[in-house]
């Protein structure tokens, strides 16, 4: 009793109602939990195992134990291990596990909730990750789990901060949508769509004709009937909203980039899929991360062929960067949190509170460096190369780029014009002339006049000569030996709202002067 009361003190100084008064998602509050799990149970548990090469092969045997949560307490549960290549940890140390409460008494639950997981949030020592990314995915209209801390204790031993989540099951789903009968597919680790995927819940957990006909969609060479073969099964507007925040939040591990970390979920009211997010843990990593990465999710990067798709992505990223996404309210909310575990770690964990609120401040770092990155991308269009009416453009700013023996490069006139030149040695020589530009979407011809006086490629090399070339693999017909002035062009494509395009004029030769 007596070692209550300067935590009761503690939450009430700082206007925080105590746990065990409170949802345990609700904004600011940390549930006590102590698991009991008996001898022959832990022994069990230390069978557990995650297979990195082939996951399905893992081994997480369920067990029983008694829960208490902020003085409440609940028998027969059952409890596993839980967490994949990064976070899964044996009993013996800081373990992940996944607890049910109703699973063998049904109808236990505390506070309204009956399954949840308590994530150990090996790689997230903010602790904070998980929570505010969730809570922005909800705030998008984006059903997901919330998340919450816990202090968590296993047959008395403390095993520190965690990251506790709503359980996918059906009362969740009755939460978030009105027909509950649908598939709820489990993603696994690193499976797509069109793969054998586990149901976590479903009246009819054996049929995937629903699920064949969505992979089919994808599948579709005809970009002109590709969305409207896609619309009648999946809801593209949430899945555009979903990966806009993948990418802003830099979820790398998520659908979108891996793809991993989600569900999939089969609303037959509406008669569509929609994607959920999972595991949250590893946001913010890359504040320079692109906007466009390459999209290895097998519905993502099949409608961002689509040039319609490409621009509905961009225009929703701008909308939920001037709305949702606010990075001084993720960094408050960082603060918020961090207010709240700090008294607790610093009284039960010293080690753990200097690493959080270290962790926080990083995090916290990036959120802000992340949201400059994303400003900046989202301009691009108003900042691209404007072109006048008749649709033609002199390039100027060229720089010259030595790459590999004695090449000379220079700028002259001739005439009233001004020309290019590249000189090779005696040796196998690379160098370029090289202008950057920022383009709008669209289709665009880089020509040039071209003279060439014994331009000799050195022995096999299939790429020698000279050539014009733009943003890498795309370059135009080679020029070798020698020829008068000639018209030399490559058409290309922006394929985005705008990026930035490298112009390139190309000499690898022994010798010869273009």
């Amino acid at each position: 009793m007596h070692t209550c009361l300067p935590l009761l003190i503690a939450w009430l100084s700082l206007g925080i109602l105590p746990v065990w008064a409170a949802d345990p998602f609700v904004e600011n509050t940390v549930t006590r939990i102590e698991l009991r799990i008996p001898p022959e149970g832990i022994q069990t548990l230390r069978q557990s195992y995650f297979h990195r090469r082939m996951p399905a092969m893992s081994h997480r045997p369920k067990v029983k134990g008694s829960v208490t949560m902020n003085g409440e307490r609940f028998e027969e549960v059952s409890i596993h291990l839980k967490g994949a290549a990064g976070s899964f940890r044996p009993i013996d140390d800081k373990p992940a596990f996944t607890v049910n409460l109703d699973k063998h008494l049904e109808g236990q639950k505390y506070q309204g909730y009956d399954k949840f997981y308590l994530n150990n949030s090996v790689q997230d020592r903010s602790y904070c990750n998980e929570i505010i990314c969730r809570e922005l995915f909800n705030q998008a209209d984006i059903p997901t789990p919330r998340g919450a801390h816990a202090l968590v204790s296993l047959n008395g031993k403390p095993l520190g901060l965690y990251v506790m989540i709503e359980g996918f099951n059906k009362p969740w789903l009755k939460r978030h949508f009105e027909d509950v009968s649908g598939n709820l597919y489990d993603g696994g680790f690193l499976n797509d769509i069109h793969e054998e995927l586990g149901v976590n819940n479903g009246d009819a957990p054996e049929d995937h004709t629903a699920k064949q006909a969505l992979v089919a969609s994808f599948y579709e060479r005809d970009l002109t009937q590709l969305l409207a073969g896609v619309q009648p099964h999946l809801n593209v507007d949430q899945l555009l909203t979903h990966t806009a925040l993948d990418i802003m939040t830099w979820n790398w591990d998520g659908y979108a980039m891996k793809p991993n970390n989600y569900r999939l979920y089969h609303n037959r009211d509406k008669g569509t899929f929609q994607l959920i997010p999972h595991g949250m843990d590893q946001m913010f990593e890359n504040p320079y991360g692109e906007i466009f990465p390459r999209f290895r999710g097998l519905m993502v990067g099949s409608l961002m062929r689509l040039p319609e798709i490409r621009q509905r992505y961009f225009t929703r990223m701008n909308e939920l960067f001037n709305s949702t996404f606010d990075a001084n309210r993720l960094i408050r909310r960082i603060d918020e949190l961090t207010a709240v575990v700090q008294p607790l770690l610093e009284q039960e964990a010293p080690y753990e509170a200097e690493r959080q609120s270290r962790s926080a401040d990083e995090l916290k770092q990036n959120i802000a460096e992340r949201a400059r990155f994303l400003g900046f991308q989202l301009s691009a269009p108003s900042r691209a190369l404007q072109f006048p009416a008749d649709g033609q453009l002199w390039v100027e700013d060229w720089e010259s780029s030595r790459w590999r023996g004695d090449v000379a490069m220079k700028q002259m006139t001739q005439g009233n014009q001004e020309v290019l030149v590249i000189e090779g040695g005696r040796e196998w020589s690379l160098g370029r002339w090289i202008s950057s530009q920022l383009l709008a979407q669209g289709m665009y011809r880089l020509e040039a006049r071209v003279r060439c006086e014994g331009v000799t490629p050195y022995a096999n090399d299939r790429n020698g000569g000279f050539r014009l070339r733009a943003s890498g693999a795309t370059h135009s017909p080679t020029l070798i030996g020698t020829r008068g002035w000639s018209a030399l062009a490559i058409p290309f494509a922006v394929e985005v709202p705008a990026a930035q395009v490298e112009l390139s004029c190309e000499f690898r030769a022994v010798q010869g002067t273009v």
